[in-house]
């Protein structure tokens, strides 16, 4: 399909240059705001649909294509309700680009058509990815903070410091995403089980996908635990964050990367 060229995906990755170039040089304000970010949302999502049009994909590149575009649905959604989750657009939108810029680089050119998943795995797939956007949009918060905090102890604020969202805001942000990333991510083990319950498979099936999975959930639930009854916050909840995200990044495109790229 000529819309899988390089040509139309370096096209839909510069979608976001306009965003990245007002989060950069001076913070965007009322509709101009809006119409960057929306032109962001519209380029990778009209490419992933575009190449659905020919099938179903499976391949690690449209993985993270999918992926990127539902987090900036996902981004947009925030933007919308909160102005802290505005403020993190000189963060997530850099981020974005450059899994695009990864997706494309990493692109052998095939085209991994599969037959289109029943309704359980395709529930399955839908919730892995709002998972994996969940927690990336989690980690951009927690990196704000991370940076907000460094800069209030050096006593100088960057050009990016001053942009970002207070650390109050930055934390509450990600404490509300890694909630909701919580239920999200049980949902998807208890679909996973379903699954192979239906195709008379093991309940648990002892592979990375599975062991980064439960892992991810284990410390996302230890940070709700010890923020709800020992207050643990700033860089230390930011890091557990950090860590969920590694491990998702991990189960999700992690292990595709590995089979679809490394591995051929």
């Amino acid at each position: 399909m000529l819309i899988e060229s390089p040509f139309f995906q370096i096209i839909a990755m510069c979608c976001l240059g306009p965003a990245i170039w007002a989060a950069v040089h001076d913070w965007p304000r009322g509709c101009a705001y809006w119409v960057v970010l929306t032109l962001a949302v519209i380029g990778p999502a009209a490419w992933c649909i575009g190449v659905l049009q020919a099938g179903w994909r499976t391949d690690f590149s449209f993985t993270i294509w999918i992926s990127v575009a539902t987090t900036l649905t996902l981004f947009s959604a925030l933007a919308l309700r909160l102005e802290a989750a505005r403020r993190l657009t000189i963060l997530a939108l850099p981020y974005l680009a450059f899994l695009i810029g990864f997706a494309i680089l990493s692109n052998r050119g095939d085209r991994n058509l599969a037959e289109p998943p029943d309704i359980w795995v395709a529930v399955h797939i839908v919730i892995a990815v709002m998972t994996y956007a969940l927690s990336t949009l989690a980690a951009v918060a927690a990196l704000s903070v991370f940076v907000k905090e460094r800069a209030l102890k050096a006593k100088r604020s960057g050009a990016v410091a001053t942009v970002l969202p207070s650390v109050a805001e930055g934390e509450n942000l990600q404490d509300r995403l890694m909630a909701t990333c919580e239920v999200v991510l049980g949902l998807g083990l208890i679909t996973g089980i379903a699954i192979h319950v239906e195709h008379g498979q093991p309940l648990l099936e002892p592979d990375h996908k599975t062991v980064l999975t439960f892992a991810a959930f284990a410390v996302i639930g230890t940070l709700l635990i010890l923020q709800r009854y020992s207050g643990l916050r700033g860089r230390r909840a930011a890091q557990f964050v950090m860590i969920a995200y590694l491990l998702v990044t991990l189960a999700y495109p992690g292990v595709k990367f590995v089979t679809d790229v490394l591995s051929s």
